[in-house]
């Protein structure tokens, strides 16, 4: 998708897993850094990539070896595309509650942690795991929410972590419709409550999961209050990163039959 308009300031994508070779994300360097000519070419000029991590294995030597693969291909991101100031943080997969995760190395910058539920499932109690992760000095932001099992039903959940002061971090792919029906919905839903914090590509360097910040950026700017996209896509990820308040992002209908569907979903498990 492309647009005769241009981002106010550069994009800021702070959830991909470009690090080769040590999750589902980019098999090679080459992978790696053809994808972040694509950012470059696009305005994408600061990334954060964001391997999985699972929380009880943060003191392990599988964080040893990201951090090694991350430093090989900043080597060769420095020499072949300088333009893109890239660092490493987590996607931190909070499999169990107390694990310590005080480290402030594991951070996106700002004291922020991004963390994400274990197989794209909502835990027993989700409101506890992300207690335990704010009870250890950090602020949370929630990688992909309207992606989890049924949170279209469970909606509610959404609203309370937002009181709690979690940040949503929206993936591209579900405003664009890249994984299916609810998490499109529930994206949607979210934009049109003003309950989306920033957007990110969550981008893998493989095929099928092709979205860029870009791409989204270019859709937001089609809306009524085109703003908006770069609040989500430039503003409010650079002040997550620098440890400030996000700006408030103004309720932003992309498409009124899907909001009004999944509203109907959200009253039906409320009566």
């Amino acid at each position: 998708m492309s647009s005769e308009l241009a981002p106010g300031g550069k994009l800021v994508d702070l959830h991909c897993h470009l690090v080769p070779g040590v999750d589902d994300g980019a098999r090679t360097i080459e992978d790696a850094i053809t994808c972040l000519e694509i950012f470059r070419d696009t305005g994408i000029l600061r990334v954060v990539t964001t391997p999985h991590l699972t929380a009880s294995h943060v003191q392990s030597s599988w964080r040893e070896r990201i951090e090694k693969r991350f430093l090989e291909l900043h080597a060769a991101a420095q020499e072949r595309v300088p333009e893109v100031e890239l660092t490493l943080s987590f996607e931190i997969r909070i499999d169990e509650p107390e694990t310590d995760l005080s480290d402030p190395g594991l951070g996106l910058g700002g004291g922020t942690l991004l963390v994400e539920f274990p197989q794209l499932m909502l835990p027993a109690f989700p409101d506890r795991m992300l207690e335990s992760v704010v009870e250890q000095g950090w602020r949370v932001a929630l990688a992909h929410p309207e992606r989890y099992t049924g949170i279209g039903r469970s909606f509610g959940w959404i609203e309370r972590w937002r009181e709690s002061g979690a940040l949503m971090v929206v993936n591209v792919g579900s405003v664009l419709g890249e994984y299916g029906s609810e998490a499109e919905q529930v994206a949607r839903y979210m934009l049109a409550r003003g309950q989306v914090d920033c957007l990110a590509s969550d981008h893998h360097a493989r095929p099928g999961r092709s979205s860029t910040l870009r791409d989204g950026w270019d859709r937001l700017s089609l809306s009524p209050t085109p703003d908006a996209a770069d609040l989500l896509t430039s503003t409010n990820p650079a002040r997550i990163l620098a440890g400030e308040e996000c700006e408030p992002v103004p309720p932003l209908d992309l498409s009124s039959a899907i909001v009004r569907r999944l509203r109907r979903m959200v009253k039906g498990e409320r009566s």
